[in-house]
């Protein structure tokens, strides 16, 4: 007789499960390893952490859904618009950034918000502080030209929409700096 109700295991169970190497720990969400990893399976295994449909994942997270890294992000990296405020305890667990945001910068796969591969480079050239962030970034760049034939215009777009953000001017040099590490013309200025 087999049981059509699904298995649910603890959460020690689930740790336990991680440090075997069986599942990788995404926050407070576990991933199976065997499973292939496209950006809607990543980012379906980010949802459960986030309990609002307000609140966009962000940065090394939507680095890594979009799949231009193969570590993911140990701490969930996400954001909400200035506009759809959320309560303060609840931006406050998740370490969400209040952010000025346009809706064509927000991608919904299966009703789950992630920044757009533009505005996730921005994001990423802005505020990055990693040791890998050039290896990071040449990747997305060569990724994303490949895959979803983003070209330098649509960067330089992304960069000119908010000219008097914070580190927008680090972030054109590190683009350049990953755009010829990437051994591709992408950013022209």
């Amino acid at each position: 007789m087999t049981s059509s109700t699904p298995l649910r295991l603890t959460d020690t169970e689930m740790r336990a499960a991680a440090l075997d190497g069986e599942l990788l720990p995404l926050g407070a969400s576990y991933l199976p390893l065997d499973v292939p990893l496209d950006p809607r399976t990543r980012l379906m295994a980010l949802a459960p952490a986030l309990g609002d449909d307000r609140i966009i994942i962000a940065a090394r997270c939507a680095a890594w859904v979009w799949g231009w890294t193969e570590s993911a992000c140990p701490t969930l990296c996400c954001c909400v618009s200035s506009r759809h405020r959320i309560p303060s305890t609840a931006r406050r667990t998740l370490a969400a950034r209040e952010v000025v945001i346009e809706l064509d910068e927000i991608a919904r796969l299966d009703g789950v918000a992630i920044t757009t591969p533009p505005r996730t480079l921005v994001d990423l050239a802005r505020h990055d502080e990693g040791d890998d962030l050039p290896r990071l970034l040449a990747s997305a760049l060569q990724e994303t030209a490949v895959t979803r034939g983003l070209s330098a215009e649509c960067i330089d777009e992304a960069l000119r929409r908010r000219p008097t953000a914070a580190h927008t001017r680090r972030a054109r040099v590190r683009l350049r700096q990953a755009s010829a590490e990437a051994a591709q013309p992408l950013l022209t200025r």
